[in-house]
């Protein structure tokens, strides 16, 4: 099927189906070149401290068993008790490092 019968082009010429297309392929060997020399990431603040903290939940260590089973023990007798000052600290320094 030719399609060009239909769509004549901008220019009103039309191709035949068989007729070689002629193709020049430096040019856009070289466009693509530009663009990858030219090709930048550059990362936010915010997303250089969410890696810097991933990196340091990475080196954590695994979780402690027994001590996440003694806080639950303590928390169900009722004999756990909160520093909220401590933990409002807390708070505060993550979100120091987050911005």
């Amino acid at each position: 099927m030719n399609i060009n019968k239909l769509t004549s082009g901008l220019d009103g010429s039309a191709r035949s189906r068989n007729e070689p297309v002629a193709a020049d392929k430096a040019p856009a060997a070289k466009v693509q070149q530009s663009a990858v020399a030219t090709d930048q990431v550059k990362l936010s603040n915010s997303s250089k401290s969410m890696q810097q903290i991933e990196a340091e939940i990475r080196d954590l260590p695994e979780v402690d068993d027994a001590a996440v089973e003694r806080i639950r023990g303590a928390i169900e007798r009722g004999e756990y008790k909160i520093d909220y000052e401590k933990l409002a600290g807390k708070m505060l320094d993550f979100e120091d490092r987050l911005n």
